[in-house]
């Protein structure tokens, strides 16, 4: 198990993981990569998972017209290894547009495994509508899901994310 794995599943546990908002420049190449883990903290707010607070915090999150930004995205799941692998997800206009490898530093080239903080909404959403587990901790700051397991992880039935870094970028 790397100490990545074991930093996700503690901050599993503690039901927390860290976001800074922050402006920033357009920078092609952002500075973090090359990073081993993400940073946990328990800034966060331990939401319910339910429907309706889904969807209100879905809502708050679109009116406060974040539509550019860099954040840093743990999965933890039983799925294919690289996909564990922590990234920095860059997002403009609200779509996905450069995907870079934290350990590494390199961009990777398949964006479309990687969902927007919308998308990531979208599916807890849909998990809860059909009967389906979801547990959540928000962002303190901006509400938005630091940690969001949709599905059931322990049954090798669910996702489980880990948002961090979380800065603004202008256009």
């Amino acid at each position: 198990m790397t100490s990545l794995t074991r930093t996700w599943r503690a901050a599993a546990v503690a039901a927390a993981a860290t976001i800074t908002a922050a402006a920033c420049t357009n920078s092609s190449n952002p500075a973090d990569l090359g990073k081993q883990e993400l940073s946990v903290s328990a800034d966060t707010i331990v939401g319910t998972g339910q429907l309706s607070e889904l969807q209100q915090r879905r809502a708050a999150w679109i009116a406060r017209g974040i539509v550019d930004y860099r954040v840093e995205l743990g999965i933890s799941c039983f799925c294919g290894s690289d996909i564990r692998r922590p990234v920095l997800v860059e997002v403009r206009a609200n779509a996905v547009s450069k995907v870079w490898d934290l350990e590494t530093g390199k961009a990777v080239a398949d964006l479309t495994r990687y969902p927007t903080i919308t998308e990531l909404f979208d599916a807890a959403i849909a998990e809860r509508s059909r009967g389906g587990h979801v547990s959540v901790a928000y962002d303190r700051a901006l509400g938005f899901p630091a940690r969001l397991e949709v599905g059931t992880i322990a049954n090798d039935a669910g996702t489980l994310y880990f948002l961090a870094e979380l800065t603004v970028l202008g256009r």
